[in-house]
């Protein structure tokens, strides 16, 4: 990631008794032409699982990304989270920066939450570029890291796994399976997903998908969605936890006008799992939906 970018912060007031510091970076070009980019982590990340993807679009665009609330160094206060608190925070985020229209690329509950808010605001978005998202899951969630995802059988067990979880040694496991080019998953990944595991009030983020999963879903939005603009899918092939030849077919009744790219090599954090592969096919969609009228 360009050292340049500083980190940023703004108080988000989510209702009279809550508020949280969210964090985010700015990259790129000021005033360029094409269409701003937003990025958005997936469950447990954080703006730096992003740091082998941003610099390679930097000199063409202007680009945000942002830690949702509860991950990365954002606040992590005692609230209830779901797919729509993060698409207000997204939402809340396009007005603080006056941004008309945005391309979000975001992976696994990040553009879970993307789809959230195209579907409920989708003259917000000018297109979705998922990767790898969750939300919709078919048949495949025993098979699904249960740790690293959240999903464990019980709260009270999960604040356990949690408290043990928080290490460098847990996290490398749990890493490891959403990876296929395992070399990946050196020191500097494993210590960025395990320093906010150790803030306050990490427990309260980290296990909501285990003590309310529904939240986490998109089963409830009509199929065909509301969201009629340009989206793509793009899937490393050996995804063991969301299987692109199960999952994709669903999000493309969510999204019938979704094209779907599958890299092969590559699990469940394709974007750093082979990223040059994931750069090059980004830049291919950003060429196509900058040609769309």
């Amino acid at each position: 990631m360009s050292n340049t970018a500083k980190d940023q912060y703004f108080l988000w007031q989510l209702s009279p008794e809550n508020e949280a510091k969210i964090r985010y970076q700015e990259f790129g070009k000021e005033n360029s032409e094409k269409t701003p980019l937003l990025f958005l982590h997936g469950y447990g990340g954080m703006i730096e699982h992003w740091d082998l993807n941003i610099p390679a679009f930097a000199r063409e665009h202007k680009i945000y990304a942002m830690d949702l609330i509860g991950f990365g160094k954002s606040q992590k206060p005692n609230i209830r989270y779901c797919l729509e608190l993060f698409a207000s925070q997204i939402e809340t985020f396009l007005l603080l920066k006056k941004l008309d229209s945005v391309i979000i690329v975001g992976h696994s509950m990040g553009a879970a939450s993307a789809v959230y808010l195209a579907h409920h605001q989708p003259e917000k978005v000018k297109a979705l570029v998922l990767v790898n998202p969750s939300g919709l899951f078919g048949d495949t969630m025993d098979g699904m890291s249960n740790l690293f995802f959240g999903l464990v059988a019980s709260p009270l067990i999960g604040e356990m796994l949690l408290a043990a979880f928080a290490n460098p040694v847990a996290v490398g496991q749990s890493l490891m399976p959403t990876y296929f080019n395992q070399s990946k998953v050196d020191d500097k990944l494993i210590n960025q997903f395990t320093t906010p595991l150790q803030d306050k009030g990490a427990q309260f983020s980290y296990l909501s998908p285990s003590k309310r999963p529904l939240d986490f879903r998109l089963d409830h939005l009509p199929k065909p969605c509301n969201y009629k603009g340009p989206a793509f899918l793009v899937w490393g092939a050996e995804d063991v936890a969301l299987p692109p030849y199960k999952i994709i077919p669903e999000f493309q009744q969510l999204l019938p006008q979704a094209g779907a790219y599958i890299i092969p090599k590559a699990s469940h954090c394709v974007h750093h799992d082979a990223h040059e592969e994931f750069n090059n096919r980004l830049s291919l969609i950003l060429d196509l939906i900058e040609g769309t009228p």
